[in-house]
C-alpha cells in the first residue's frame, strides 16, 4: 500500500515526487519506457526551463487566470532556477527571456530530477500501461496491463495533456476526470501553426520579425510581434504559436465545439501581418507587393495543423474543481497537476513552470496536512 500514487513521470510528477514528504511510501507508474520525455524535447533538447519574465494576465491562458498568481507565489520561475542552480546546473536566459540549461543538454536536468525523486524515497515503474483505476473503501487501485495493481491512498494524475503523442499523451487525465465526475474545459490544441486558405508555399522557410494581429471581423483576439515562419502550407514560429492559444480561447469562450472550428476559421478569422523596414525583405515585397505605402496583409485562417504538431493542450480540469493543493473537491484524495489542469502558457517556458509549481505545491500539501 502507498501513501501517494503519481501516474505520469513528466515534470509535474517528479517534481511532485522530490516535493512530498520523504517519510510517505511514494511511487510513479509511467507508461512509456522512460521518464521526462517532455522534458527532454523542450527547447530544441536543451530544456527551456522557466522564463525570467512572467506576467500571468499576459503569458497564460484559461478560465482562472489569477490563480496563477497563488501559483507562483508559492514556487516562482525564480524558485525553480534556484532549485537547478543550487543542484549544480547553470543556466542562462536567451531571447524572449527563455531560461535555458548553459550546457544545452536536457538530460542534465532530467537525471538531477530522477535522482532527486529516488533520493526522497519515490519507487519508479516504467512501462506500466493503465487499464483500469477504481476507488473502494477509500483505496485507489491501478490495474496494469500485465494484471498487476498498485494501490494508494492519494492518487495524482499528472499525465499530460492528448497532443503531442509522441510523448506519449492520450488525454488519459480528462478520462479519468469523466469517470470521477470532475468537469473539464474542453480541450483545444495549443502551440502549433496555422494553415491559410491563401497559397504562401512560394515564401516556405522565410524567417523574420514581424507584428501579428489575429481577428474574429473586427474584433482584435491576439496581437504579438515577434520570430515568424512562412510553411508550405501557412504560418509557424513563436507569435504564431501563442496566437493559436489565442484562438483556442476564443472559441471556447463562445461555445465552440472542436467539430465546428474549421467552419468557424473559414467565415470569421482572419490574421494580418504588419512588416518593418528590416522584415520587409525583397522577396516579401515582391511576393505581396509591399511599398513604402503598404506594409500590411491579411490572410484568411482556414485550419490548425494536428494535435500530433500540437506542442501543448489548452483546456483541461477546471480550477473551480479543485483546492488550493489541486485536490480535487468531489472526490477525497484524487489529485490534478500539470499540463492536465485548464492553466495553458505561451512558448517559452510558461508550461514548464506551472508543472513545476503545480507539483510543488501539490507534493508540499502532503506535509502541511
Amino acid at each position: 500500500m502507498y501513501d501517494i500514487v503519481i501516474i505520469g513521470g513528466g515534470a509535474a510528477g517528479l517534481f511532485c515526487s522530490l516535493s512530498a514528504p520523504k517519510n510517505l511510501r511514494k511511487i510513479i507508474l509511467e507508461k512509456n519506457s522512460s521518464l521526462g520525455k517532455k522534458v527532454i524535447l523542450s527547447g530544441g533538447e536543451r530544456c527551456n526551463v522557466t522564463n525570467i519574465d512572467i506576467t500571468p494576465e499576459d503569458d497564460y491562458f484559461g478560465e482562472n487566470i489569477k490563480a496563477i498568481h497563488s501559483l507562483l507565489s508559492k514556487f516562482s520561475n525564480y524558485d525553480m532556477i534556484d532549485w537547478v542552480e543550487k543542484h549544480g546546473i547553470t543556466t542562462c536566459v536567451e531571447d524572449r527571456g527563455r531560461v535555458i540549461l548553459e550546457s544545452g543538454k536536457s538530460k542534465d536536468l532530467l537525471d538531477l530530477l530522477v535522482r532527486e525523486s529516488t533520493k526522497n524515497g519515490t519507487e519508479i515503474r516504467t512501462r506500466f500501461d493503465i487499464t483500469k483505476i477504481e476507488k473502494t473503501n477509500d483505496i485507489f487501485r491501478v490495474h496494469g496491463n500485465d494484471g498487476s495493481i498498485v494501490e494508494g491512498k492519494n492518487l495524482i494524475i499528472a499525465t499530460g495533456g492528448k497532443s503531442f503523442s509522441q510523448v506519449g499523451t492520450d488525454g488519459f487525465g480528462y478520462m479519468i476526470a469523466k469517470q470521477f465526475g470532475i468537469e473539464i474545459v474542453d480541450p483545444y490544441r495549443g502551440l502549433c501553426g496555422m494553415v491559410t486558405k491563401e497559397d504562401l508555399s512560394g515564401l516556405s522557410g522565410s524567417t523574420l520579425d514581424l507584428t501579428l494581429s489575429l481577428f474574429d471581423g473586427k474584433k482584435l483576439l491576439y496581437d504579438e510581434k515577434g520570430s515568424f515562419l512562412f510553411t508550405h502550407t501557412g504560418l509557424s514560429g513563436p507569435i504564431v504559436f501563442n496566437a493559436v492559444i489565442a484562438v483556442g480561447e476564443h472559441l471556447r469562450k463562445l461555445g465552440i465545439k472542436e467539430s465546428q472550428q474549421k467552419s468557424y476559421f473559414n467565415e470569421n478569422i482572419t490574421i494580418k501581418l504588419t512588416f518593418n523596414e528590416e522584415s520587409m525583405t525583397k522577396k516579401v515585397k515582391s511576393f505581396f507587393e509591399l511599398d513604402e505605402t503598404k506594409n500590411e496583409v491579411i490572410f484568411h485562417l482556414s485550419d490548425l495543423k494536428s494535435w500530433e504538431e500540437a506542442k501543448v493542450t489548452g483546456g483541461g480540469i477546471k480550477l473551480s474543481e479543485l483546492t488550493n493543493v489541486f485536490e480535487s473537491k468531489k472526490i477525497e484524495h484524487l489529485y490534478f497537476i500539470g499540463e492536465v489542469l485548464d492553466l495553458t502558457g505561451k512558448t517559452g517556458g510558461f508550461n514548464l513552470q506551472q508543472a513545476w509549481a503545480t507539483g510543488y505545491v501539490c507534493g508540499k500539501g502532503f506535509g502541511e496536512n
